[in-house]
Formats: structure tokens, sequence, C-alpha cells
């Protein structure tokens, strides 16, 4: 009960801090420093300009020759370990021997280390606190507790509504990296100021509660006992949590004496947030950047379905990528039929479904789609396919703009074909393609150089770009059709990343991981870690990888 009266107290000043990050995003700075927020922030989608490529190629070049930020971390903590307490020496043995464990969890860790770091930083506390997620969840930001907790910080709904999380049938941000960090770093500075600066205090209360500690330590008051965090009478799994945290900073500060492969993690920002101000498909912005759409749900893990949140829910339409991809997302999302609004879109009814039912779940009203479908009664018919009217702009995805795109490259066969096609006078002009490239010719380029750059054929090039001939001038943008080169290799990592006795299964209707795990004979969280999913990023007809070589 303390401790939710507590975090009420804490509430307004979460909040404001929250809103004060939301400001910025919307404000007149295009970029945050990221030597206070780890991340670099970007305005909505609009080309960038010259003097911002220059500053975003800046910010590539010195996080391709950054530090490893495991050699920077050890020299930041500033803790005492207590390495020769025994617990804690428990704990080291029990790392040294699960090495497989920790190194699934550095790699999960490796995006979003810098970023917390910084944050940790900002606020002036211990770096140990970085490595807090790998206790509490493997920095598995899918992870849910069997009580509830969820993301890499593992917070319980009513501790993250305290904090000001939003959470709703779009959006959970308790899986949201940005928004979750923040929050249980105010969390955790609140426990540290409640405790008076003892943090071993804190990190159990963040653990079981800053009342259950309180009254473990009056107990042993009224017992005459020490009241170190060693001899509090705490659950076990708080006897366990402290010097897991403990042994980890250990063994990360003394390297030789203790030699553990820890994944190299660049000391300079990786990630960046793009400020939409609208809804978009998940898949759909994974190929305007150039990135797999599991990457795409991996860094942006709150959104709960296949877009982000809804504009009328007002909901976050900010999306996380890696900073080597903010151009080639920028300048295809200004030229993307993102930007015109699409007016309707087809579904077909389902069993049990209703006219409110798909209002709600298209998140329009029950009116608009009676009006678009002149429908005068509230009875749908199986089958049927009804127009949903979209909101202000509408969630898409590839599947939505295939009539906007009379001309694709699909795969080789198709080329000559196509290129054929464009070069007739009276074909339509290509129109970029989700995961095409806009690139600036530069001084030395030929058209052969820049079609082997991207893999592509040479006469494609001419003919996408209407070029009657092959001089080109510095200074001009050709449109590089790199959907296809970019769907080749989907397939190639697809089929690389599956182990012998694996699965390359296709989601139907009706599926979930658990079903998909008892049919395979594995285990659900197998099917989660090999595919970064959980239930509600599952879409019919995608394929996923069904680690069958693990059987439960």
């Amino acid at each position: 009960m303390l401790k939710f009266k507590i975090i009420q107290i804490y509430k307004l000043l979460s909040r404001c801090l929250l809103l004060g990050v939301s400001c910025a995003l919307i404000g007149g700075a295009t970029f945050a420093s990221p030597s206070t927020e780890g991340i670099q922030i970007y305005q909505k989608n609009l080309p960038l300009s010259p003097e911002h490529k220059q500053k975003l190629a800046d910010d590539i070049t010195r996080y391709r020759t950054a530090d490893n930020i495991w050699d920077v971390l050890r020299e930041e903590f500033s803790l005492p370990h207590y390495e020769n307490n025994s617990e804690v020496q428990e704990k080291i043995e029990w790392f040294m021997n699960n090495q497989d464990s920790l190194l699934r969890a550095a790699s999960r860790a490796a995006p979003y280390l810098y970023y917390i770091l910084q944050q940790v930083k900002k606020r002036h506390l211990p770096a140990e606190l970085v490595l807090l997620p790998i206790i509490e969840s493997g920095y598995n930001p899918f992870s849910l507790s069997n009580v509830g907790a969820a993301g890499i910080w593992q917070l319980m709904p009513d501790t993250a509504s305290g904090l000001g999380i939003k959470r709703d049938s779009w959006y959970d941000g308790r899986r949201d990296i940005i928004a979750s960090t923040r929050a249980a770093l105010i969390y955790l500075d609140y426990l540290q100021s409640f405790f008076e600066g003892n943090w071993l205090y804190a990190i159990a209360a963040y653990n079981t509660g800053e009342g259950n500690v309180l009254t473990a330590i009056k107990r042993n008051i009224r017992n005459g006992i020490s009241t170190s965090f060693w001899s509090l009478p705490v659950a076990q799994e708080t006897k366990d949590y402290v010097p897991s945290l403990l042994a980890l900073a250990t063994i990360i500060s003394h390297p030789d004496q203790y030699p553990i492969y820890f994944p190299p993690v660049r000391n300079a920002p990786y990630l960046a947030q793009v400020d939409l101000g609208t809804q978009i498909s998940l898949k759909y912005a994974a190929t305007l950047a150039g990135i797999s759409h599991q990457k795409m749900i991996q860094l942006n893990p709150g959104f709960g379905r296949s877009s982000t949140s809804s504009t009328s829910k007002k909901g976050p339409s900010k999306l996380v990528l890696p900073i080597e991809n903010i151009e080639q997302f920028t300048e295809n999302l200004a030229l993307s039929p993102l930007n015109p609004p699409i007016n309707w879109m087809h579904y077909k009814v389902k069993s049990g479904d209703t006219i409110a039912s798909v209002a709600k779940k298209f998140d329009t009203t029950s009116s608009a789609i009676r009006k678009l479908n002149h429908l005068s009664k509230n009875n749908l018919r199986q089958g049927t396919n009804l127009l949903i009217p979209s909101n202000s702009q509408a969630v898409l995805g590839q599947e939505d703009i295939k009539e906007q795109h009379p001309i694709t490259v699909a795969n080789k066969k198709t080329e000559k074909k196509i290129i054929t096609t464009l070069e007739n006078q009276s074909a339509p002009s290509y129109r970029l393609q989700p995961g095409d490239t806009v690139y600036m010719i530069r001084s030395k380029d030929t058209l052969e150089s820049i079609a082997k750059r991207f893999h592509i054929d040479t006469k494609l090039l001419q003919a996408t770009n209407h070029l009657t001939h092959k001089q080109i001038k510095p200074g001009k943008q050709l449109i590089i059709p790199t959907h296809a080169a970019q769907a080749n290799n989907t397939k190639t990592s697809t089929a690389q990343s599956l182990q012998p006795n694996d699965t390359l299964y296709m989601v139907r209707r009706g599926d979930t991981i658990e079903k998909i795990a008892r049919k395979f004979r594995t285990t659900p969280s197998s099917i989660r870690l090999a595919n970064l999913i959980d239930d509600h990023s599952l879409i019919e007809g995608e394929k996923i990888v069904v680690p069958t070589h693990i059987r439960s």
C-alpha cells in the first residue's frame, strides 16, 4: 500500500518529465544531444537538409569508429560490488557456468545499451543499473512474467501507470525501450532517495517493493539484528536478485579474471527516433528504411499491432530506427504514398463481425462504414467485402499500394520484360516502391558503378529513370529499385537463420504462439526469441522460424 501512495506522489513529476520529452520531439530542434539523450531525434517525414545530412554522416562515422561500450562501462561503475561476499561469489559461478544465456542477453541488449547508459548518466545514477534488465528479462522487450510484469525493466501495470506509462490496445509503453527506461530510472531514483542513498535497499525494493524492504528493516531493528541488506528477512528471489546484479558487474569489471565474451557494442548513438505525426504499418516502414520487418519490431516493441498507434487515440507515432537507415527512410517516406490520403481499404467480413466491432478494429465509426457501403442494417454476412473508410491518413502496407504502383520488380525472370515496358514511351513512369532508394549522383559515379553498388542491372537502372543514354550528372537524383534486391536478401537471411531441423512456418488465421508451439512440440518462448514477436505481432501469411531443434 505504501508503494502505491508514494508512486502517486511521483506521478506528476514523472509525467512532467515524459511530457518534456514529447515537447522536445515536436519542437524546433531537429537533433537531440547524444551526450545527454543517447538517441538522435528527427522531425516529421521531411527530406533531410544538406546540413542535417552532413551531421548525420558525422554521427555515422562517429558510431563506426567508437570504442567498445563494455570497456567504457567498467570505468563508469561506482557501487561497491561485494565480490568477496559468498552470495555474490555463488552468482559469479552461476554466470560463468551459463555463458550462453548471458551471451544471448548481451546480444539482445546491444541496440539499447548506449541509450540506456546515457539516460543513467544524465540522472547521475550508478552505471551498474544498465545491467539490471539482464537480470530482469535478459534484455528481452517481449518478456512477460507470470504475474504480469512486462518489458526489459519488467514493470507491473500499476507501477507503470503511476509512472505515466501509456497502455492501450495499440501500445504498451512497458515494452517501449524509450518510455520504459525513463520510467524505470525515475522509479529507481525515487527508491534511492526513499532509502537515503542506500542502493542495495533501492535495488532490492525495485524487485520486491519498498514496503517489503522497509518492513524487513524494521523487523531487524526490533530484534536487535543488523539492518544491512545481507541480513534482511526478504523473499529468496530478492536475496538472489541483488547479488546477481553485483556479480555481473564484478565479471565485467575484471575481464582477465572472468573471461566471458561480450559482443562488441559501439559507445555512440545507434538509435534514432523519427516523429511521423501519423500512423504507418511497421512492415511498410521497414521496407522504406531498408531493414527487415523483424528488426523493425525489435526496435519498436511497444506497438502491439502491425502498425504504430492510431492517431485518433493520440498514441505514439514515433519510430525508432538504426541511425544508418535514417536518410534512406526519410527520403523514401517523403516520396512514398503515405503523403496523399487513401480514402478506403477492403475488408472481408469474418464470422462474428458486426459493424460496431469492425469500426472499432479500424478506428472508424459505424455510420461511416454504413454510408460508404450503403448499409441500412447492422447485420453483416460472412465473406462480404466491405469498404473501410480511412482516417486522416491510412495505415499503409505493401498490400495497400498495389494499385498505385503499376510497375514493380518481383524477380530476375521478369526484369527483362519490365525493362522493355519502361523503355516504351507510352508506358507509365516508374513510381518509388517501398524499400527503394533515392540516390544523389557523385562526381566519380557512372551508371555501371551505381548499379554494381546496389546489386541491380544497369539497364534496369537506366529504364527506371527513363535515361536515354548512360551519361549522368553529379548532383542529380536517381531512383534505385533496391526493393527487388532486398526481397532476395530477406529470403536468403531467413533461410540462413534456420538451424538444422527447424521449420519455416506460414502463420494461419487464428494462430497463437502457444498453438504453433504445441503443433511442433517446441516451446513458446523459443518461438518468441527466434522471431522477436508476440501474439499481437503474428500476421496471417507471414513466415516465421519455428525452432523445432528445441523440443519442449
